[in-house]
């Protein structure tokens, strides 16, 4: 098959740079945060949240005696052992996707599996070695990229896990990353080939996998969401970009996207951080309307928002070996505290406002953190 070039397109370079601060919120109503611990499991005594769905459900993974071990745990905090593994994923239903280290088989050879309601499936494709899958939709599609040698060097293979079987991608060559899906099963992610340009692409079928608009900077692309609507967003260095349409827009020409399927929400609402003065500052860039830079010192970046538009991230102005976890809402911001230690890092946040990731405890124990709001009487 011929290598696919980048389209002839007129690129939207509409750079949106110019940086406002936070809008006065009309009186909102202050939240508080309760801070728990997620149990771990035992003889593994650190563990950590990735992500969580409105249902309350939170996957991570425990490390210690061992290989690490996923674990879901549950809207009551009571912690399930999925079995030796990483999470990559959880979607709406509560289907958790992970990887699998293959035992004597190679220290890359891994492979994908979605548990759900007591029961494993195994997702890999025949003759796969080293697989990546990072995202899993709510109807169970889960796009995969893999390499049929068990040392792993590229990917070179790419092919959607749906309705039990495997459906490939009309995508050429090596070094294939597919790193969203929504629920409309819109595929994207990014190439960056041994020779020519690296490219990122969306697949609005399987049938069907095209370029998108390509941007100035520099090495590849590093694509991170994608929303219902079809808006992708990613970075190219130093760039952090957005695509809609056959166009591009640079939302900041030294600046990044969070990494992540909340690096986006239904709004087109982006979050990720941009260098202001020359110190990296927490920003979301609303659907629209101009970057905003959150209310928090720099160094800072924002990792995730929901539908509301409630933007979790961290700051480490403090101690740069030490981030500290807030909460941006209505122009507003709330740092939701720790377990103890200095440490605390969210990863998530669900559309009912609740909170995960890590904290270290008083005596420096990394452990997966649950922030729940509180509701306070209204600030008059």
């Amino acid at each position: 098959m011929p290598e696919p070039r980048l389209p002839a397109v007129v690129l939207a370079l509409a750079t949106a740079l110019v940086l406002t601060t936070p809008p006065a919120a009309a009186a909102p109503t202050a939240t508080a945060f309760a801070v728990a611990e997620l149990p771990g499991l035992p003889g593994y005594p650190t563990h950590r949240a990735i992500a969580l769905n409105d249902l309350g459900q939170v996957v991570g993974a425990t490390y210690g005696n061992g290989a690490p071990h996923a674990v879901l745990w549950s809207p009551g905090g009571a912690a399930t052992d999925l079995g030796t593994g990483l999470p990559t994923a959880i979607n709406r239903r509560g289907q958790v996707l992970g990887l699998v280290p293959v035992s004597g088989a190679g220290p890359y050879v891994q492979e994908p599996k979605i548990w759900f309601e007591g029961r494993v499936t195994d997702l890999t494709p025949a003759g796969a070695g080293w697989v990546v899958a990072r995202a899993i939709n709510s109807h169970g599609v889960v796009p995969m990229t893999y390499s049929p040698s068990p040392a792993g060097y590229h990917q070179d293979r790419a092919s959607v896990w749906r309705d039990g079987r495997h459906v490939p991608l009309p995508l050429p060559g090596a070094h294939l990353w597919l790193d969203a899906v929504n629920d409309a099963g819109v595929v994207v992610g990014s190439r960056t080939p041994m020779s020519g340009e690296p490219y990122a692409f969306r697949c609005p079928t399987t049938d069907s996998c095209a370029p998108l608009a390509a941007a100035p900077g520099t090495g590849g692309y590093a694509v991170e969401a994608v929303n219902e609507a079809g808006v992708v967003v990613g970075n190219r260095y130093p760039l952090a970009l957005r695509w809609e349409g056959d166009a591009v827009t640079v939302l900041a020409d030294q600046g990044g996207v969070a990494d992540g399927p909340q690096a986006i929400n239904e709004r087109g609402d982006v979050v990720g951080w941009s260098a202001v003065g020359g110190v990296r500052r927490a920003v979301v860039w609303p659907g629209g309307g101009k970057p905003v830079v959150l209310g928090v010192p720099g160094p800072a970046e924002a990792v995730a928002v929901n539908e509301r538009g409630d933007v979790v991230g961290w700051t480490s102005a403090d101690d740069p070996d030490a981030p500290r976890a807030f909460l941006w809402r209505d122009g507003r911001v709330t740092y939701l505290g720790s377990l103890g230690g200095a440490h605390s890092l969210p990863v998530a946040i669900n559309d009912r406002g609740v909170v995960v990731g890590e904290s270290t405890t008083a005596d420096g124990v990394l452990k997966a953190v649950r922030w729940t709001p509180v509701p306070t009487t209204p600030i008059r």
